[in-house]
């Protein structure tokens, strides 16, 4: 891996006194995109591996949140691993509206770099990233220790990966796990092996079938084939159930999204395990670090929604690989020398159809109307201002550079007399209108997805319950509880486990691993470490 300089990063640091009697030799990270605190509640029955060892081995923390807006992939990720609330860094979306180049920047775009495979044609890496993440502060108290970040996602990845990671590697949606020449000039020949044997197009002819018999799914989750559920399979007459036929989905569907299933997770936890061996993490008495960024809890998610057959059967799967690498890991380490940590980067909304069933208010926004009433505000916009000056952009408005306070109250005027034509939406709001709202839990959310350049001029944000996504399935974003809402729990064999009620948040988990591997972390972080009490309970 290139080697830079953390001096350039890391300014002001505190050092915690180290809470563990016995440090670890590892530390694994395991973060499930899109997990639910209450869906593993609910399967807690059912689980008897990973999640069960887990669980009864940890502190599981039952009021732990996101504590900021925008509620995606990259601020989740950029929260847990630096300690910093997403808006005051700027990763204010996995991608949004940069005024200066005047088109999309993804939240880890690099285009001094190129990916080694890929579709993406600009790099990815960490380099714009200002804030230092936990695997920069492991990594600055002993340079031996050795940092591997793992995802489907490039994003997740990099974000976890800080600047010097040993191996950092993405599922580059073409059916390999590369990364980008920030981090290498080239793959590691046993990496090349892995992608040869991983083989993904020979899933054609691989089926998702049950893992369980019908009648746990029937005993413990609601109806298959509900309303509201995407139909991934392109056979005609397809319906959004189990078994699925990979190769009923398409090469390219398969090709891109294949991360995004119980299949991907499996060999992102092959890569791991493989990856622990090749660079003997865990080998010596310097802590490691391990991040495995699981993606399919969000595929399915976002396509079955949270209490589908599928995502039951995906927690199910997720169980028994989880369970293969805490064995391993074990094996490797010595039971007791590795800590655990199990997160999210963020949850999600229940079908609306299924709310609806439920008699709670909740809705999918008209992608015919969206486009009517944008269409609409910036056409009135255009001729009153002039055209070509205010920029729709995933949903929210932004105004190009140089506009007088006469112009921009015109455009704002005119977006929220137009929006709220849109059902759904309950505010419209320039972040100094966010900023100025009254203290509250909602509102503080909202106030820290704000930074003061990037953000947008306008946010248009909908009522509780409801989705901008008009075709089926969930989506996730928006400030509200079941966005927020995410598990931690840290575990480590031997100890008791226990349940916290306290707040905690994701600031807080990468201050919290630092207090107690007794390392630095920078003074100005907005997460608060609390001490894991492992050694003594």
């Amino acid at each position: 891996m290139k080697k830079i300089s953390l001096l350039s990063i890391i300014s002001t640091l505190i050092i915690t006194s180290c809470a563990s009697l016995n440090p670890p030799k590892l530390v694994v990270v395991l973060i499930s995109d899109q997990a639910d605190p209450n869906i593993l509640d609910k399967y807690d029955h059912l689980f008897t591996g990973g999640f069960r060892w887990l669980i009864d081995n940890g502190i599981i923390y039952n009021d732990a949140h996101l504590n900021h807006g925008n509620t995606i992939t990259a601020a989740g990720h950029f929260s847990l691993s630096t300690g910093v609330h997403p808006g005051k860094e700027g990763i204010i979306d996995n991608e949004w509206y940069d005024r200066e180049l005047k088109r999309s920047y993804y939240a880890v775009e690099d285009t001094s770099v190129s990916n080694l495979s890929g579709k993406e044609i600009i790099g990815r890496s960490y380099r714009h990233i200002k804030n230092s993440s936990l695997a920069d502060w492991m990594k600055q108290s002993n340079p031996n220790t050795k940092i591997v970040s793992l995802s489907g996602k490039d994003r997740a990845a990099v974000l976890f990966g800080g600047t010097d990671p040993d191996l950092m590697l993405w599922y580059d949606k073409k059916g390999a796990y590369s990364m980008s020449t920030y981090y290498a000039d080239s793959l590691p020949s046993w990496v090349q092996d892995f992608n040869i044997r991983l083989n993904v197009k020979s899933y054609m002819d691989s089926t998702w079938n049950l893992v369980a018999s019908p009648e746990v799914y029937a005993q413990n989750t609601r109806i298959d084939n509900f309303k509201g559920e995407k139909i991934v399979s392109k056979k005609k007459g397809a319906t959004p159930t189990l078994p699925l036929l990979l190769g009923d989905i398409s090469m390219k569907s398969l090709l891109e999204g294949f991360y995004e299933y119980p299949q991907g997770d499996r060999s992102l936890i092959d890569l791991a395990l493989e990856s622990i061996e090749r660079l003997d993490l865990g080998g010596d008495d310097v802590p490691d670090l391990l991040f495995v960024g699981l993606s399919a809890t969000d595929g399915v998610g976002h396509h079955f929604g949270p209490h589908s057959v599928e995502q039951l059967d995906n927690h199910l799967r997720l169980d028994n690989q989880l369970m293969r690498l805490i064995d391993h890991v074990e094996k490797k380490v010595g039971n007791g020398n590795a800590i655990y940590v199990f997160s999210s980067d963020h949850g999600a909304l229940e079908l609306p159809e299924s709310l609806k069933l439920k008699r709670i208010s909740a809705g999918r926004v008209s992608r015919k109307q969206e486009k009517q009433v944008f269409a609409e505000i910036l056409s009135q916009i255009d001729l009153k201002i002039g055209p070509g000056k205010v920029v729709e952009y995933d949903n929210n408005f932004y105004f190009h550079n140089g506009l007088t306070e006469e112009e921009k109250d015109i455009a704002s005027n005119t977006i929220k007399d137009l929006v709220f034509n849109i059902d759904g939406v309950r505010m419209a709001l320039s972040p100094q209108e966010i900023m100025a709202l009254p203290n509250s839990k909602e509102n503080t959310k909202l106030k820290h997805m704000i930074h003061p350049i990037k953000s947008p001029d306008i946010y248009v944000i909908l009522k509780e319950n409801w989705l901008w996504r008009s075709t089926p399935g969930t989506s996730h974003g928006s400030h509200y509880s079941y966005d927020s809402h995410i598990p931690l729990i840290f575990s480590k064999n031997g100890i008791e486990s226990n349940r916290r009620d306290e707040s905690v948040y994701s600031v807080d988990m990468a201050p919290t691993i630092a207090k107690y591997l007794g390392i630095k972390h920078p003074s100005s972080i907005d997460g608060k470490a609390f001490k894991l009490k492992f050694d003594n309970n």
